[in-house]
C-alpha cells in the first residue's frame, strides 16, 4: 500500500507523528522542537519563581498565599478580552479535556465570586 493511497486522516496522522518526532522537515523541524522545549522549561521555571516570590512566609504550613485581585478581565481592554475568549474557545474545541477543565475552573470562579459578593467582604 503506497502513501498516495492513504486517506486524508491517515496522511494527517502520519504528518503529525513525523512532525512530533522531528523527521518531517529535518533540521528545521528539530530546531523548532528544541525551541518549544526550551520555552516550556522557561515557563515552568518562571512559574515556580513567581510562586516562590508570592509564597506565604508566616502562618500555617500549608498556606497558599494571597490570590490575585478579582475583576481583572473586567478591567482589561475589550479587544484583548475578545481575543482571549476566541483563543479559549478554540483551544477548548481542539483539546476537549482542557476545555472541560477550563469550563470547570470558570464555573468555580464565578460561583465563588457570587458567594463572596453575597456574603460581603471579609
Amino acid at each position: 500500500m503506497s502513501w498516495l493511497s492513504y486517506s486524508l486522516i491517515a496522511k494527517l496522522a502520519d504528518w503529525g507523528i513525523r512532525g512530533h518526532m522531528g523527521t518531517l522537515f529535518g533540521l528545521l523541524n528539530q530546531l523548532l522542537l528544541l525551541a518549544v522545549a526550551l520555552l516550556l522549561v522557561t515557563i515552568i521555571v518562571r512559574g515556580y519563581r513567581m510562586w516562590w516570590q508570592r509564597r506565604p512566609t508566616r502562618g500555617a504550613t500549608w498556606a497558599l498565599g494571597r490570590p490575585p485581585l478579582r475583576g481583572g478581565i473586567a478591567r482589561a481592554p475589550l479587544p484583548g478580552v475578545i481575543v482571549l475568549a476566541v483563543v479559549a474557545v478554540a483551544v477548548g474545541w481542539f483539546l476537549p479535556l482542557l476545555g472541560i477543565t477550563l469550563l470547570g475552573f470558570l464555573a468555580v470562579d464565578l460561583i465563588s465570586g457570587a458567594l463572596r459578593r453575597r456574603t460581603g467582604p471579609r
